[in-house]
């Protein structure tokens, strides 16, 4: 057991969706594997599983808490986040197309979908991080600080990750033994 100390850090892991066991039966399948990543990482500090409830407009915590999550998935991978401080995270297979009109809509009309496709990663991370999904004006949100951006998979998808703690100190788990 790693003695963690949320204080001006927090933690994430990449992990292939194939290294994640869960029922195939599942109809929410990557949400089930998601759940699995998160668990694990809350093992290695000694934290056990609180109960999961979502707030209005869907974004997921732990009742009763201290301690903010998120996760995504895309094709190959799931991508999870804890800290004691709210956090966002998306990741994208690069070859994800993002079309002219949510360019417009959402990106200020960006027109290089490799420049959308990283743009839309920071947003949205920022989004989950804030709770509101698109509710919270894509247009609007700056992505210029709080931000990890990170290459997964040899540059096949891109991932940001923001935090509400400026200082905050971004560690990575590797969890391929945990599971």
């Amino acid at each position: 057991m790693i003695n963690y100390n949320f204080e001006d850090n927090l933690y994430y892991v990449i992990i292939n969706k194939s290294e994640i066991d869960v029922s195939k039966n599942s109809d929410r399948l990557e949400t089930d594997q998601a759940r699995v990543v998160l668990e694990r990482m809350l093992n290695i500090f000694g934290i056990s599983l609180d109960e999961i409830v979502f707030n209005d407009n869907g974004k997921p915590y732990f009742k009763n808490s201290n301690i903010f999550f998120n996760y995504s998935h895309s094709k190959n991978y799931i991508a999870c986040v804890i800290s004691n401080y709210e956090v966002g995270i998306d990741i994208e297979e690069k070859t994800r197309i993002i079309s002219d009109d949510v360019s417009i809509r959402f990106l200020n009309g960006v027109e290089d979908n490799k420049d959308r496709l990283i743009l839309w990663v920071k947003k949205e991370a920022y989004s989950k991080l804030k709770g509101l999904g698109l509710q919270i004006g894509f247009n609007n949100i700056g992505c210029d600080s709080n931000i990890k951006d990170l290459l997964v998979d040899e540059d096949k998808y891109y991932c940001s990750i923001f935090c509400d703690y400026y200082d905050i100190k971004f560690n990575k788990l590797n969890l391929n033994n945990l599971l």
